[in-house]
């Protein structure tokens, strides 16, 4: 029986590199790509993953890797959009570089591998195309306004691409972390340095410290690996799948809460 198939971006830590090793146990091919490829550990050594240089804010490099890890793995059953940036802080203290860097790799990296895998996926007929979005893509939260930004256009972009898609039997799936315990909240986080304003210090301080404490209770990345995983299997039209119980909770509350009191509840657990 042929083996499935599996390319995903960002695979160099975190949420991608986890995915890797929760779809090749599970016997799938992977094409684990990643800017760095000196970056990729162990997974060099799974059995089942070839790992791939691709920076999705660079196009040729962008439509090279997909062309070479569709004809090594004799096509691509399922992609994964992961790669991610987040810039976080208030805006006016946001330079030019973060703002395009934010949009550059969340979104239009997205695009471009989409643009990308479907003509291929057209001909041969199927594919699933899965994108990583966020809780960020559903509401928007203190400092986050450039990471809110570049999710709710994935969304809105993803569920438009479902109806284009599903003609020729192309599935497209939304995932929606909510917390989840990876460098997104360390290193691979870029804090925006707040403009020399003691209102716009104190905000940024606190909610720093309120985010800080969200996060020791975040779920592991295994969490969404398994929600990718059973999004790639599923032979439904499910378009969105919340990842781990934090996402459920926000998700749950700002359904049912008025926006008015969504908003000073928000207010009032930062204390701003």
């Amino acid at each position: 029986m042929k083996s499935s198939t599996m390319l995903i971006t960002g695979a160099s830590s975190g949420i991608g590199m986890e995915t890797v090793r929760y779809f090749a146990r599970r016997g799938w091919k992977v094409a684990a790509t990643m800017r760095n490829t000196s970056n990729a550990g162990n997974l060099i050594n799974i059995p089942g993953v070839a790992v791939y240089r691709l920076d999705v804010t660079q196009p040729h490099n962008v439509e090279e890797t997909i062309n070479k890890a569709w004809n090594d793995m004799n096509g691509i059953d399922v992609i994964v959009n992961n790669a991610g940036y987040g810039a976080i802080g208030i805006l006016e203290g946001a330079n030019d570089e973060q703002i395009v860097r934010q949009m550059d790799t969340n979104f239009f990296g997205t695009l471009r591998i989409i643009r990308n895998i479907l003509p291929l996926m057209r001909k041969r007929g199927r594919g699933t195309i899965i994108n990583l979005s966020s809780i960020a893509g559903r509401m928007g939260l203190p400092l986050y306004s450039l990471y809110h930004s570049s999710k709710y256009a994935v969304e809105g972009f993803t569920e438009s691409l479902y109806y284009e898609a599903r003609p020729f039997n192309i599935k497209v799936r939304l995932i929606e972390p909510g917390p989840i315990r990876t460098e997104f909240n360390g290193r691979s986080k870029d804090e925006i340095i707040p403009p020399d304003d003691e209102r716009y210090i104190a905000i940024s301080q606190k909610v720093s410290h309120f985010y800080n404490a969200t996060f020791k209770y975040a779920a592991e990345p295994k969490v969404v690996a398994s929600t990718i995983f059973r999004a790639a299997r599923s032979k439904g039209n499910r378009l969105r799948y919340p990842a781990g119980f934090q996402a459920h909770m926000f998700l749950f509350f700002y359904r049912i809460m008025p926006l008015p009191v969504f908003r000073l509840v928000t207010r009032l657990l930062i204390n701003i």
